[in-house]
């Protein structure tokens, strides 16, 4: 380097030098800037490469920049925060321990968009991976097939490592704002808290971009929480007692209370906000003891806890299942569990996990025990005690003192997506795709029998068949699939979100309901069936709201899918910041104003191209477009 350089060189650094003592004379502890504070050449670099904010007991985080979908404004984006120490040895099974400081405001942590990439998969917490199907084909997790869309790169060439994903030390947030606070101001901005579906055994929160909701003023916060058996297993013991994953969703909640102010949050404005497991996480946290003073209304989209996949029921039973395909001792409890700490590596109790819900779905069952949450009998922390339909009947017979609002709502076509997962599972396995017999006279009673249903007489048989099917239809495939789709989605999601909102509403809290019906090309539905599509009408699918909330940039959007992504966010975020998703200075174009929900007048949303009111929703559900 000649004499040149090194003179320009010092030049700027002189400038940045000034820049800080002027900066210092202004001291905003909040975006890390205090007087009387020295500094480094790599502080003043820090804050160079991507935006810094110093947070009160938990130290310097430098992030990246965004920009919003249609102001184009700026997003401060911070990645792969941790709010908990990492759950591996003694924490294993344990409920989550607070994140010691991560420096002492000096050198920053990377929180960068880079730098939570370049390991991706070892920042999700452990989960299926790869694995060999029956046919010998391999068999991938949907998340990551979406990672493998999305990064590439991050994807490595013998794919046969693959067979888990995802580490114990896993328990981080990422945090999104469009206004970080400065020297004389705190914009205090209502905040978004959002938890990721995947059953309760997959996910992350890759690709949930914040480019449509943070076109306006508000914080988004999204969660990972330990998945599977890992962060669901429930014995009666101390040692592992259940709920452990709700409870790493309760701490980034304390997270957000404690430390959301420094990136321009309001942390007495916390609305959470849930797609599937994560739907039903939000309406758990809505009845548990744990969570009811770290937010104050929600959202929960496609499922709730009353849901027959949401609650494990024998989770004692499920617990020793799981186990005795992890070679683990299950006649003694203590020998059980210091084996599942000790004896064991997370990637075998995860492969343990596949094996069994692998095998109960051949059967025809759900294959989600031991990984779901659980009415706990042991632990040092409870998250819940009882069947979460005994708290919402508590709650009605004896009123509710803090009414948190909630929206809730359904895609128009759930079942498809649960009708894929039962056909690869059980359909084809079985050879009942040509069984006319089956068809007609089993299929109702082995999906009735999945859900843990006894119907000896046959008078649900009876009452199912006639209400979803034309008779003369039943025993083809393709004639019943669209009977199929929906009584699959009413049994697994649509009666137990409307039947937590009607409840919610008896004890006295506003709700506000919704079906979304607008079908176009942006689906995740080729990420859940990565391998082979199943031959079923998707429509409008599981999760395909989520095209519309948040920015993937997997899919070339259309007028019509805009229009609709506007929409959709512009309603999500009046209701975070009014408390009411149509206030009167909404402004959105077309749309009627959307009351609550209640018992004499059952007026929900239709979210389409053409949104409309309606009423009565439990009529379409054997007639999805049956609308009053």
């Amino acid at each position: 380097m000649n004499l040149k350089s090194n003179t320009y060189i010092n030049i700027y650094r002189l400038i940045l030098l000034g820049s800080l003592v002027i900066i210092g004379t202004t001291a905003n502890p909040l975006t890390g800037n205090t007087a009387n504070q020295t500094y480094n050449e790599k502080d003043i670099f820090d804050c160079i490469t991507g935006p810094c904010v110093q947070v009160p007991g938990v130290g310097k985080l430098q992030g990246s920049k965004k920009k919003s979908a249609w102001k184009n404004r700026d997003i401060y984006s911070f990645y792969g925060i941790p709010y908990a120490e990492s759950t591996a040895d003694a924490n294993r099974f344990q409920p989550p321990v607070p994140k010691a400081p991560l420096n002492d405001g000096r050198d920053a942590f990377d929180a960068s968009y880079l730098h939570y990439n370049i390991n991706l998969l070892n920042q999700l917490c452990v989960q299926p991976g790869m694995s060999s199907g029956e046919d010998g084909k391999m068999v991938k997790n949907p998340m990551l097939a979406l990672i493998e869309e999305m990064y590439p790169e991050s994807i490595p060439e013998d794919k046969g490592l693959l067979d888990t994903i995802g580490s114990e030390d896993c328990l981080s947030l990422a945090v999104f704002s469009p206004e970080l606070p400065s020297h004389d101001n705190n914009p205090k901005l209502p905040v978004m808290v959002f938890y990721h579906g995947g059953s309760f055994m997959l996910g992350g929160y890759v690709a949930y971009g914040p480019k449509f909701l943070l076109d306006r003023d508000i914080v988004l916060v999204e969660v990972q929480y330990r998945l599977g058996p890992l962060g669901f297993m429930c014995l009666p013991d101390d040692d592992i007692a259940g709920n452990m994953g709700m409870m790493d969703q309760v701490l980034a909640l304390q997270w957000v209370k404690d430390n959301i102010a420094a990136f321009g949050g309001d942390p007495d404005q916390v609305t959470i906000v849930g797609e599937s497991a994560g739907s039903a996480s939000v309406t758990y946290h809505r009845i548990s003891p744990m969570s009811e003073p770290l937010f104050h209304q929600s959202i929960a989209e496609s499922g709730s806890a009353l849901a027959s996949w949401a609650f494990d029921s024998t989770p004692e039973q499920h617990a020793k299942d799981i186990s005795t395909y992890a070679g683990c001792p299950t006649d003694n409890t203590a020998d059980l569990v210091n084996c599942l700490k000790n004896d064991i590596t997370p990637q075998d109790l995860v492969k343990a996990h596949q094996a069994y819900y692998k095998a109960e779905r051949a059967e025809g069952k759900l294959g989600f025990g031991g990984s779901t949450p659980c009415a706990q009998t042991h632990g040092t922390q409870k998250f819940i005690t009882k069947h979460p339909l005994e708290y919402q009947i508590d709650s009605i017979s004896s009123g509710v003192t803090n009414k948190k609002p909630g929206i809730y709502g359904a895609n128009k076509h759930e079942g498809s997506f649960v009708l894929g997962v039962m056909y690869g599972a059980y359909f084809v396995p079985n050879g009942v795709l040509d069984d006319q017999f089956f068809l007609e006279h089993r299929f109702i009673s082995t999906l009735l029998r999945s859900l843990g249903l006894a119907d000896d007489s046959g008078n649900i048989y009876e009452m199912l068949e006639y209400t979803f099917f034309d008779h003369s239809d039943l025993g083809y495939w393709e004639k019943m699939m669209q009977g199929m789709v929906n009584l699959v989605g009413v049994f697994f999601i649509k009666a137990s979100t409307h039947e937590w909102m009607k409840n919610e509403v008896l004890a006295g809290t506003d709700s506000w309901f919704y079906s979304f019906e607008y079908f176009s090309n942006p689906s995740l539905w080729n990420f859940q069936f990565p391998n082979e599509q199943p031959p079923i009408d998707r429509g409008v699918t599981h999760g395909d709201e989520l095209m519309y909330l948040f920015s993937t940039d997997l899919f070339p959007f259309n007028d019509d899918d805009w229009a609709i992504a506007s929409m959709m966010s512009n309603l999500w975020a009046n209701f975070i910041i009014y408390g009411n998703p149509t206030p009167p200075q909404h402004g959105l174009v077309g749309l009627p104003e959307w009351p609550t929900w209640t018992v004499e007048d059952t007026q929900y949303m239709v979210l389409d191209s053409y949104p409309r009111l309606a009423g009565n929703y439990v009529k379409t559900w054997a007639t999805p477009d049956n609308h009053v």
